[in-house]
């Protein structure tokens, strides 16, 4: 069984599943995946459901959810919490949008003293008893873009919350947070104090079908993409690229193209715009067809580049035309790594020369020599992507015309702006 398929039936498939049951009360877990893997997607498409919200709120239980993103305090995200309880127990407008800082302030931790400094008498109590008695019945709290949160917060702090909070009320808490997102010495804290408060580990690893269904079927207005889904779906995966921000984009990007465009709706050209559409979004370069006299076609990376500044005398060996005999796509992922070395070669003489003349313009070559390797990398990036992926098939046996549809995909995904044929 799929991934996907796998942890919705465990968190929400049955009465006993583990977000339904009540033995798993005061529990606290974490689900992670890789960066862009859609975890988020999933959790409030396939878990938090409106089925479930109203099961919850039929039991009095709560549901919160709380991106960590932007807090920059324990007390935010305390007042985050209790506000949404509120919210939810009472209807009506938010109250933390209508002026009220912070409720929390002068409570402490948990306890049931005055919660809003400058709030009416009547309100504090409101509050208090409310959302109070609304946590005390359990329910589900759901930390998301938890390696966001603040510098500002302490780990140690944060987990000493939610363990409390998992305690003290009974909830359900989960974390949801990508991989190997700490470094340094939070990464030595995590690691210690995720063991003293987690109880459960899941990992989402969806296949490309999976997350790409999981978009697609999420918004109504993809259904006007439907008689291209498959061609969408199967292009994507010949990209390997596992991202939910990349699917969005692109749909959204061919949604409007399909709707704005009289052009270019054919099986090739929206191939060609997915993948021309990806790798400008992962190398920041856009391809062109081009004529390079009236019996050779191709494509072309549109950046212009100095190879000798990387290869010597030989800028030969850098030859990107699409008529070159480079065959070997592993001979041109070397020269990243190689670039890579350049770079950190070259900032160390820089670094070294500048000491002994105590000048700053080497310092600047050095920056400039770094900032020429790094499009040079993603050029070359770019180049294996649309080797790999085989454009040139796409448009060896298009007229110019059709070549003229290609370069308006290309420019549109750069710009952004679908510019209408005058003419027509």
């Amino acid at each position: 069984m799929a991934n996907q398929k796998v942890l919705e039936e465990y968190l929400v498939g049955s009465e006993n599943s583990y977000l339904r049951s009540d033995d798993n009360n005061g529990k606290v877990i974490m689900l992670s995946g890789k960066w862009g893997s859609g975890k988020t997607h999933f959790w409030q498409e396939k878990i938090a459901t409106e089925e479930l919200k109203k099961e919850l709120k039929k039991k009095r239980e709560v549901y919160s959810y709380i991106s960590l993103y932007g807090k920059s305090s324990i007390e935010e995200i305390e007042n985050d919490i209790f506000s949404q309880v509120y919210y939810d127990a009472i209807g009506g407008k938010n109250f933390v949008t209508n002026g009220f800082s912070t409720f929390t302030k002068r409570m402490k931790r948990f306890g049931s003293k005055k919660i809003a400094n400058g709030l009416r008498e009547e309100q504090e109590d409101n509050i208090e008893r409310v959302a109070l008695s609304r946590l005390n019945n359990g329910g589900i709290i759901c930390f998301d873009d938890f390696e966001r949160k603040s510098k500002e917060i302490d780990l140690n702090d944060l987990f000493g919350f939610i363990t409390q909070l998992s305690l003290n009320f009974g909830c359900k808490i989960v974390i949801i947070l990508n991989d190997d997102v700490f470094e340094g010495k939070e990464k030595d804290i995590f690691s210690n104090v995720k063991e003293k408060t987690v109880s459960k580990y899941l990992y989402y690893n969806p296949s490309i079908e999976e997350l790409f269904n999981l978009i697609f079927d999420s918004k109504e207005k993809y259904k006007d993409l439907e008689k291209h889904r498959e061609l969408i779906l199967k292009t994507i995966e010949e990209t390997e690229e596992l991202n939910a921000r990349i699917y969005i984009q692109v749909l959204d990007n061919l949604l409007e193209w399909i709707e704005k465009s009289d052009i270019g709706k054919s099986e090739s050209f929206i191939k060609y715009f997915i993948l021309v559409n990806i790798n400008f979004i992962l190398n920041h370069h856009i391809f062109y067809a081009y004529i390079k006299d009236k019996d050779i076609k191709g494509i072309q990376a549109n950046l212009e580049l100095d190879y000798s500044k990387i290869v010597g005398n030989n800028p030969d060996e850098l030859n990107f035309s699409i008529n070159s005999n480079i065959s070997l796509i592993d001979r041109l992922s070397s020269y990243i790594n190689e670039a890579d070395n350049i770079v950190h070669l070259k900032n160390i003489v820089a670094i070294e020369e500048r000491e002994r003349n105590k000048k700053s313009d080497y310092a600047d070559n050095s920056a400039e020599i770094q900032d020429f390797i790094e499009d040079y990398k993603n050029l070359v990036k770019s180049f294996i992507y649309f080797k790999k992926l085989d454009f040139d098939s796409l448009i060896e046996s298009k007229n110019e015309a059709e070549r003229d549809i290609f370069n308006k995909i290309s420019n549109f995904i750069e710009t952004g702006i679908l510019i209408k044929d005058e003419n027509k």
